[in-house]
């Protein structure tokens, strides 16, 4: 653990306040390039004491596995570094709609956990703002792939990764295993397979499959963006193959081990706890088409505690937090490489889910959100009428 003093030398500057102004966002098209200039910085706390002693940050976290590890594992050192409470509020897609209904004098949170899905139309709609992140230096650590984002290059927040899609099992249902996409809609499993309700990833998980029954495995990020309606098209005949849309990743798996279906497409860090137990699950994570969660930390506009969001978003791209989500958990992803390692080596069933090898954080390629976000309204009216749909 790292003591005060060490802290503060680690932040470099870090738990400085942001001062930005209200300013409405840029349209998407300009997101990637706009060049505004940096915020300036507010003054830190006197030296002496614990610099946030008294104060509470808010933050919206995904509740399950992700709540769990911030109130375990971040939350109690932070709080003991910084004097500071951590009020975690979790949820899923609920955190945009209420930054939007809350009047500007009553923000509901300081920092915000979200995902491309939400945080895309979010920045549009003003919600956030841009930061100082050389307020950030720690996330300096991070993989370069992970930060080869326009969330970071443009300030608007840390990225980091979560599990890749995951192609899963129950070892009694199907003993040889499943090796690639194409594999999820054999014959054998028509009727029998598990999908997320989510497009993000199953239409994916679709395209994929139609890549490799294609002969072009590898290319399915290409199909979603260049021939968008063959690949809906094959996600409404191939929905047959759906019995259960799961609706949360412990969904997904519960059906997996209650044998109500043989197979399907999941978030990889679901199966680290029973594959860990010993339970009769496998998966693979195929290298063709491999697709990882993007998930950043965002800043709302109307937060009052600017300057310790960024402290707590320092704190949380340093190597002690990174390596504790690892070694501590064994269920978030580890972003500084050289942590990442060190995590694999003692958590083996972990290291099959998340990149630990350099080759492996060289190779890291995000959903197509981009495809997705400029498509959203097409995609959600088909995915919901058609494919989802039941005769």
């Amino acid at each position: 653990m790292l003591n005060r003093r060490q802290f503060l030398k680690l932040a470099s500057g870090g738990l400085t306040a942001a001062a930005l102004g209200a300013c409405a966002a840029p349209p998407a098209r300009e997101l990637a390039t706009q060049s505004q200039p940096p915020p300036a910085s507010a003054t830190l706390a006197p030296a002496g004491a614990r610099p946030f002693e008294g104060r509470t940050l808010t933050m919206f976290v995904y509740a399950g596995l992700t709540e769990k590890t911030y109130r375990e594992v971040f939350a109690p050192a932070f709080e003991a570094l910084t004097g500071a409470t951590i009020e975690l509020l979790p949820g899923w897609w609920d955190a945009a709609a209420k930054l939007k209904s809350a009047p500007d004098d009553q923000p509901p949170y300081d920092l915000v956990q979200t995902d491309p899905t939400q945080g895309f139309p979010g920045i549009r709609d003003n919600l956030f703002k841009r930061l100082d992140l050389s307020q950030v230096p720690n996330a300096k650590t991070f993989a370069s792939g992970i930060l080869d984002t326009w969330i970071y290059k443009d300030g608007w927040g840390i990225p980091f990764l979560s599990s890749a899609m995951t192609l899963g099992w129950n070892k009694d249902l199907v003993p040889g295993g499943l090796k690639t996409w194409k594999d999820l809609f054999s014959d054998s499993l028509k009727g029998k397979i598990t999908l997320y309700n989510a497009y993000y990833l199953s239409l994916m998980a679709f395209a994929a499959a139609k890549a490799d029954l294609d002969g072009k495995p590898g290319t399915a990020k290409q199909l979603i963006e260049r021939d968008l309606d063959s690949v809906l098209q094959f996600a409404k005949d191939k929905s047959e193959w759906v019995k259960y849309w799961w609706p949360t990743t412990a969904d997904g798996i519960n059906a997996l081990l209650q044998k109500n279906v043989h197979a399907g497409a999941l978030h990889g860090n679901g199966f680290i706890t029973p594959v860990s137990d010993g339970k009769p699950l496998d998966f693979v994570v195929p290298p063709s088409d491999r697709a990882y969660v993007q998930l950043f930390f965002l800043v709302p506009r109307t937060s009052r505690n600017q300057d310790l969001a960024l402290a707590a978003l320092n704190y949380f791209a340093s190597a002690e937090n990174q390596l504790a989500f690892g070694l501590k958990t064994g269920q978030l992803a580890v972003n500084i490489p050289s942590a990442a390692q060190a995590v694999a080596k003692q958590q083996p069933v972990w290291a099959k889910v998340y990149p630990s090898s350099a080759d492996a954080f060289n190779s890291i390629s995000y959903y197509p959100y981009d495809a997705y976000d400029k498509n959203a309204d097409k995609i959600s009216a088909f995915w919901d009428r058609e494919v989802l749909r039941k005769p």
